[in-house]
């Protein structure tokens, strides 16, 4: 049986601190907290915890030209940091507004990460699901999970969600903001684990969370960096900012995205395994261009396909396309190539490509 601890960093989360971590102790993963010099009682909510699933609770602070700021750098290197100390198999990167879960029916999170473990991955990667609230949403204070049950779809800048690792000393939290781990050999599991996210809980709280506690204290540094650009736009936090529209979100179902995790991992493996697949890209243009041919395409023409696909890819890695000029057979083959491509390269640790094939439309 593997050993796990979620590593959290909190600032003033003192409303849902405490659900989120039973709910990772209940699931057999310890946490370490890491208060970020909460000014709302968030780690005394969670004192009465340390030794009893609780590993430590640590206070830090950061400071840029003499002002006190969020540096979510500082954060993540700390991260790295515990997670070499700590002495646990397995490790997530975790917020205090979350909640996660395997994707199996009856099996814990740490039962799932010893799944992961025994098939040979050093990843997990998540499935991203933000809560919203409505003008109708009464958050219960002891169940934020039970309470918020419509969700959005995930944000561009958020599709990468690889967050769980197996412990390695040379693991690197940082260099991509935290939405991906990185490791030597990395092995992403093929089915992605849940992500259930609760940014905002109320009205009042978004506009402190957004306003105080997010914009006014941003290090100048990861904001000279594109970070933390999700806020620019708001002056002031309004109703229609934090309340959305119902016909706009997609009722939870456990059941059905455990089953939709899947169907969408059996298309990765099918790929790995498949037609000669390998888990890497040796091999892989000769491979399609043989592929395509049997399908009548011409060499040339093959080659051709595999070459734009490859372009289309790098493409993906960085920004939205426009739609793509193509003959009708040619965007049919450039989405089988990239997409092939796309799951060749989730298991080596690279699920971004995959998570962005929606963005791919031919004229």
């Amino acid at each position: 049986m593997k050993t796990a601890c979620a590593i959290m960093a909190v600032y003033n989360e003192a409303d849902v601190v405490r659900e989120a971590v039973c709910k990772l102790i209940a699931q057999g993963v310890d946490v370490h907290l890491i208060d970020n010099a909460s000014t709302d009682g968030t780690a005394e909510r969670v004192a009465d915890l340390v030794g009893r699933g609780v590993t430590d609770i640590e206070t830090v602070r950061f400071f840029e030209d003499g002002r006190e700021v969020y540096d979510w750098t500082a954060l993540l290197k700390l991260k790295e940091t515990r997670s070499r100390t700590l002495g646990h198999d397995w490790f997530l990167h975790v917020d205090a507004d979350e909640i996660r879960h395997a994707p199996w029916p009856g099996l814990s999170l740490r039962e799932g990460l010893d799944r992961v473990d025994a098939a040979g991955y050093n990843l997990v990667n998540f499935k991203l699901f933000n809560f919203r609230l409505t003008a109708d949403t009464v958050v219960d204070p002891a169940d934020f999970e039970a309470s918020m049950t419509l969700y959005s779809g995930t944000e561009r800048f958020n599709q990468r969600q690889v967050k769980a690792w197996k412990g390695h000393p040379e693991v690197d939290i940082a260099s991509l903001g935290g939405h991906h781990i990185r490791v030597p050999g990395a092995r992403v599991f093929p089915t992605r684990f849940i992500h259930k996210h609760y940014p905002v809980r109320s009205l009042e709280h978004g506009r402190r969370k957004i306003l105080a506690e997010r914009k006014a204290r941003f290090s100048k540094a990861e904001k000279a960096r594109g970070w933390h650009v999700q806020y620019d736009h708001l002056a002031d936090i309004d109703p229609a900012a934090v309340y959305w529209d119902p016909a706009q979100l997609t009722a939870f179902d456990m059941d059905r995205e455990r089953q939709a995790l899947f169907i969408e991992s059996s298309s990765v493996l099918a790929e790995a395994f498949g037609d000669g697949g390998v888990l890497d890209e040796a091999g892989f243009g000769a491979r399609w261009s043989e592929r395509l041919q049997r399908d009548g395409v011409e060499a040339a023409h093959a080659a051709q396909l595999v070459g734009v696909a490859g372009r289309i890819a790098q493409l993906l890695a960085q920004q939205e396309l426009p739609p793509i000029a193509a003959a009708p057979e040619d965007g049919r083959a450039l989405r089988s190539i990239v997409g092939s491509l796309a799951r060749t390269r989730y298991l080596q640790g690279d699920p971004l490509l995959y998570g962005r094939l929606p963005l791919l439309r031919f004229r």
